[in-house]
């Protein structure tokens, strides 16, 4: 039996001693499903850490016998890594080589696993917190992640060597549509110098569908936008239109949101757009202008119904007459202004029947302020900046894992495939006569134990 086997051997006796004990103590206790799985979780992460580790050395050995590695590098020294994983942090040893043609130094069996210089935490991890990060705390994002207990500062650098992550669609041939639809709102965000951040959601479909019986927009694409002005928005959203859409084949387009004037820009940009109220703040303003006066309120959606421009100003006129105060006066009139000055935005609901109401809304509040601004956090520009990003990156269906982040472009050292394929098969063969010989590992046709080892392929590793 080789020497790697009675390391794993030994491994698995510890473990199923160690397990056993630990089960019996925590039901022992109280039978608690949580606190059972946690217990073995801790264990079983515990023991994959250490086959990863047995796993590695032994690789390292490998590349030091190698024929090739002798022609080209010379042994300099061994030294330890250590390096935060999904099942916790593994610490294991390796050669520092230094080469013949040029006298720089390698550690080659960190090149053939895919570890950098520099990195203390594995890629998976990384991308594990990023994903986390999109929908809950930094804090938060760390506890969840894996075992070993990581900064906020750690996460954070991960977000931050994703960058400005965006979804591109594939473009086989553009669709054509009749009506487009395009809603735009913003957030309000607290920085931690104490200014305001002001990130911008706009988000392009091609109306509304009913699935499974709810109703969701068609072909959704959401964009934001940190620092931007709004004619670089409208350009980006044009550039994004004309990519996806056949613009011959459009016969309408709405823009639809509060009436914000970066907003109503778009019009000067996108092609046969027309401007849509967002009919939550057209509600917003008739409750403001009416506060005091909440019988008058019909009156106004009559005359708003009726499109009768008229009525409405008899009917704010009226109002302001009867005003008490001159703060009442005042929102009254405000109340009327912005009617007034998206009369054509609100008026086109009577006039156009391909106009749906727009949702601008509730899409920036689970877009972006469910995680940027509705618990009292202070963001730095950089910070919200990619992570509004990454809230529409996930939104538009982005994976992480298809993008080239955390990856060095670097020559690798490769070693012979004959000598890899040797050593999975020593592992593995020595592996399963210990696995054969732990009954409480054996239970079933697949072990976790056998999913571990089963995942340590040739293909992964070179």
């Amino acid at each position: 039996m080789s020497l790697l086997n009675n390391i794993i051997q030994q491994h698995l006796i510890n473990f199923t001693t160690k397990l056993i004990k630990n089960v019996e103590e925590t039901i022992s206790k109280e039978w608690d499903l949580t606190k059972l799985v946690d217990v073995v979780k801790k264990m079983t992460d515990e023991l994959g850490a250490n086959i990863i580790k047995d796993f590695l050395e032994e690789l390292d050995k490998t590349i030091k016998e190698d024929e090739k590695r002798k022609k080209g590098w010379v042994v300099e020294r061994k030294d330890k890594k250590k390096i935060v994983t999904m099942l916790g942090e593994i610490e294991y040893a390796r050669t520092y080589y230094k080469s013949k043609k040029n006298g720089e130094y390698r550690y080659l069996l960190d090149e053939i696993i895919g570890i950098s210089k520099h990195e203390k935490v594995d890629k998976e991890v990384k991308i594990k917190l990023v994903e986390n990060a999109i929908n809950m705390s930094y804090e938060e994002s760390s506890k969840v992640t894996c075992p070993e207990k990581l900064s906020r500062q750690t996460v954070f650098n991960a977000i931050r060597q994703v960058g400005e992550v965006e979804v591109k669609r594939e473009v086989k041939e553009k669709r054509k549509v009749r009506v487009l639809y395009i809603e735009a709102d913003e957030d309000h965000v607290a920085l931690q110098d104490g200014k305001k951040e002001m990130p911008r959601l706009v988000y392009i479909h091609e109306g509304r569908q009913s699935k499974n019986g709810r109703n969701e927009l068609k072909n959704v694409y959401y964009k934001a936008y940190v620092g931007v002005e709004a004619e670089e928005i409208w350009i980006d959203v044009a550039n994004y239109v004309y990519d996806n859409y056949e613009i011959e084949s459009i016969e309408k387009i709405y823009i639809a949101g509060d009436g914000a004037r970066w907003i109503k820009e778009g019009m000067e940009w996108i092609p046969k757009a027309k401007f849509v109220l967002d009919r939550y703040h057209l509600n917003k303003y008739i409750i403001k202008g009416t506060a005091k006066r909440e019988e008058y309120r019909q009156k106004i959606w009559g005359a708003i119904n009726e499109g009768d421009k008229k009525v409405l100003r008899e009917i704010f006129k009226e109002l302001i007459n009867i005003a008490e105060t001159k703060t009442e006066k005042e929102r009254i009139k405000e109340a009327r202004r912005y009617i007034l000055n998206n009369w054509e935005g609100i008026v086109i609901y009577k006039e156009d029947e391909d106009v749906i109401g727009c949702s601008a809304e509730g899409h920036i509040s689970h877009v972006l302020s469910a995680r940027l601004s509705s618990r009292p956090l202070g963001w730095s520009k950089e910070g919200l900046k990619i992570m509004a990003k990454l809230r529409v990156f996930s939104r538009n269906g982005g994976n992480l894992r298809e993008i080239s982040i955390y990856k060095e472009d670097i020559e690798t050292f490769r070693l012979n495939k004959k000598k890899i394929k040797e050593t999975i098969k020593r592992i593995n063969n020595s592996s399963r006569e210990g696995i054969n010989n732990i009954t409480i590992l054996n239970i079933g046709k697949v072990t976790p134990m056998y999913k571990i080892l089963k995942s340590i392929k040739y293909e992964n590793i070179i």
